[in-house]
């Protein structure tokens, strides 16, 4: 899948994760700390609000191995997800825009290679993340 445009618009911008991935849980609970503006909403890809969103947007999860960033009518997909996710943390995070000086294409041959390991290397997650009372606004 590739990153473009659908008729669907979400407002702020909307992490949907592999909520069965421990690794990936980590990193929403990093962002979740680090967003002190409320710029980010998180979908699980299993979750019903994950999967209709998905549906509507015409995004097959089953198929995709990649964190997406859905922010307006725009989908982001694989390191251009994560650099995006820290271009709106700012300052420092937003430094790691650098890489983007390197093509996709090469990004994307570590992404995939790590989206390929995560589960040897963490494990799938046992149990689903419930969010806290102060974090259930941020999830779908």
């Amino acid at each position: 899948m590739e990153p473009g445009t659908t008729e669907t618009v979400v407002p702020h911008a909307l992490v949907v994760f592999d909520g069965e991935c421990s690794f990936c849980n980590g990193w929403i609970d990093i962002l979740l700390r680090l967003d002190r503006k409320n710029i980010f909403l998180f979908a699980a890809s299993q979750s019903r609000a994950g999967a209709a969103l998905a549906s509507r947007m015409h995004i097959p999860l089953g198929g995709v191995d990649s964190i997406l960033v859905i922010e307006g009518n725009r989908i982001r997909v694989r390191s251009d997800a994560v650099l995006h996710i820290l271009r709106l943390l700012g300052l420092p995070f937003s430094l790691a825009g650098i890489f983007r000086l390197i093509p996709a294409r090469l990004r994307d041959v570590v992404y995939d290679w790590i989206a390929r390991n995560r589960t040897r290397w963490f494990g799938k997650a046992t149990e689903c993340r419930v969010p806290s009372p102060s974090e259930r606004h941020r999830f779908l």
